[in-house]
Parts: C-alpha cells; sequence; structure tokens
C-alpha cells in the first residue's frame, strides 16, 4: 500500500511546484505598426480614448494606437516626441516635443497638430493637471520642470529641483502634490500643485538612479523603479517601506491598481513583475520580451500589459494579459 501512494503524492508535489511558478503574464501576437520605425520613449494608455500613446523618438512622431481594433491609427508628424498627456475636457494630448524642444498641442478628436509653445531646451516627461488646467513638462538638460498654460501658450513658472536629471512624474490631484523623480539626486522630490513649490526631497538611498515611478492610489504608496530595485516609499513621509529587486536599466514602469501589481521594463529582455500591497513589495516573477524594450504601459480596464519596441526595422505593439 505505502509502495503505490508514494509516486501519487510525488506526482502531486510536482504539479504544485509547477502552478507556483506559472508566468505572471502570458505575452500576446506583436502586432506590426505598418510605416514607422525607430525607438520608442515613454508610452501611456489613454483610458478615455481607448488608446495607446506613443512617444516614438526614433520616427520623429507620435503615435496614436487605437485599444479597441489594435491598430495604429495615426502616426502624427509632431517631430521627436518624447511622452504624452490627456486633457479630457480639452479634447487634446500634449506631447513634449523636441528638435528643437517645445510642447506640442493635439487634437485628440483629429489627431491634428494644433499648436506649440516653443523652450529653450530639449524636453522629457510631461503630466497635466486637469484642476488648474497648466501642463508640467521636464527639461531633459537640467533639473528643472516648465509649468505651461496651454490656452495662452506660454510658461507660467519654472520649478527648479536640487540635482541633476528629472525623470518620471506623478500627480496626486486628490492631495494636490505632484512627485519628481531626481536621478542624479537619487530623491523623489514632493512638489505643491497650488504653489507650484518644492516641499521636499526624499532621499532613495542606498538605492539609486529613480526611473519610472507610480502612485499606488489605494495607499499613501508610491513607486520608484531605481537601478536594481523597486521601491515603496510613503509619500507623506518619504519613509521608504519596501523593496524588490527588478532588471536593470528600467526607464519606465507602469501600476495597475486593480490587481496590486507593478510592471518593471528592464531593457534585459524580461518584465519584472511585483506585487504590491500597503506596506510591502514581492518578486512575482520575471516575463521575457523583446530585447532592450523599455516601454510599458498597463489598461486599467482591461489589466493588458502593452509593450512597444522595435526589432529588425520593423516597431511592434504587443499585449501581456496577466494570470487569473
Amino acid at each position: 500500500m505505502k509502495m503505490k501512494f508514494i509516486p501519487i503524492l510525488a506526482s502531486f508535489s510536482v504539479v504544485v511546484s509547477i502552478s507556483a511558478q506559472a508566468d505572471p503574464l502570458t505575452a500576446g501576437t506583436p502586432i506590426p505598426l505598418p510605416g514607422v520605425t525607430g525607438g520608442f520613449d515613454f508610452i501611456q494608455v489613454d483610458p478615455a480614448g481607448n488608446r495607446l500613446l506613443m512617444g516614438h523618438e526614433g520616427n520623429h512622431s507620435f503615435d496614436v494606437f487605437d485599444l479597441g481594433s489594435r491598430q495604429l491609427v495615426k502616426a502624427v508628424a509632431t517631430g521627436t516626441s518624447q511622452d504624452a498627456a490627456t486633457d479630457v475636457k480639452g479634447h487634446c494630448y500634449y506631447v513634449s516635443g523636441n528638435d528643437p524642444g517645445r510642447l506640442v498641442i493635439v487634437d485628440s478628436d483629429s489627431l491634428a497638430v494644433k499648436g506649440d509653445v516653443p523652450l529653450p531646451s530639449d524636453t522629457d516627461l510631461i503630466g497635466f493637471d486637469p484642476q488648474t488646467g497648466l501642463v508640467h513638462l521636464c527639461n531633459d538638460k537640467a533639473a528643472e520642470q516648465w509649468v505651461i498654460d496651454p490656452a495662452t501658450k506660454k510658461v507660467v513658472t519654472t520649478i527648479t529641483f536640487d540635482g541633476r536629471g528629472l525623470e518620471d512624474m506623478a500627480l496626486d490631484l486628490k492631495n494636490r502634490r505632484l512627485y519628481q523623480a531626481v536621478k542624479g539626486a537619487n530623491t523623489i522630490a514632493q512638489v505643491d500643485l497650488d504653489s507650484n513649490k518644492v516641499l521636499a526631497a526624499w532621499p532613495l538611498a542606498p538605492d539609486k538612479a529613480p526611473h519610472g515611478i507610480a502612485l499606488v492610489p489605494d495607499s499613501d504608496g508610491l513607486l520608484a523603479a531605481c537601478a536594481n530595485n523597486l521601491v515603496l516609499m510613503d509619500r507623506t513621509s518619504g519613509k521608504v517601506l519596501s523593496t524588490a529587486p527588478i532588471g536593470g536599466r528600467v526607464d519606465e514602469m507602469a501600476y495597475d491598481p486593480g490587481r496590486h501589481m507593478a510592471y518593471c521594463a528592464s531593457r534585459q529582455g524580461k518584465i519584472s513583475v511585483i506585487s504590491v500591497s500597503a506596506d510591502k513589495l514581492a518578486p512575482a516573477g520575471d516575463v521575457p520580451d523583446a530585447d532592450r524594450t523599455g516601454d510599458i504601459a498597463v489598461d486599467p480596464k482591461t489589466h493588458t500589459v502593452w509593450i512597444g519596441y522595435q526589432k529588425d526595422g520593423q516597431c511592434f505593439a504587443q499585449p501581456f494579459t496577466p494570470a487569473h
């Protein structure tokens, strides 16, 4: 009798082990984007428009991809673009543009360029405050952020940070705060959205080089993808609560509040997936993706994770479905 039970138990153990190691994401078929070439920068989801907004640095365009039909709608001739923010009420996309540096205003209905705001240097990450109607746009060459009124096409003020190398930003509209990753100083700066004053600069040491960041909206958490770790910080006190290892060279990360999962694109051929709670991070596994991909976003309605990348002269958008 004992000899009959031994292989059954062993087999059961193997099944449990395999199940526990299931990938947190399943890769879908890459979707070719016709007529465009070169690498992307930041990509964002526009939930209201059901679109993927793609800063297409290498193609000198701003690409709009429909998430319903899963097709490229238009590569808007903005010149080099890095990032985009959505103004739902104003029916606009605000695009950080370069060659030369400027804010490009795109009609989100017609996808026609409505105008631009010339700036004195190259641009990078961008955010929009719907309560003030102002755009926050990072200088790519200095630790400063332009605050722009797109209605008057003028810079209202410039926010200066200690350090160098601004990366991602996150806006907490409810509490009227903006959080800015300052790569050179290894800090997260907290800004008052009403006064545009820097209130604090919180160190991330021993972690360094913060790039992608995201709010954890159902807690006081803030996520920052650093050189080798994802950091969970309390965005009220600046205290580091937890860290978890991720692939190196993360540029962009995305957070799905519905599933409490963070996705970090590492440019090392893998997406690091991290489970997020109020005060704890836990690795959920790494998922292979296209080599050197640093661009990632998540659709909060479907929970589909998207990347954009180029390979052999062809550009692709690729969906990843989360495990259920």
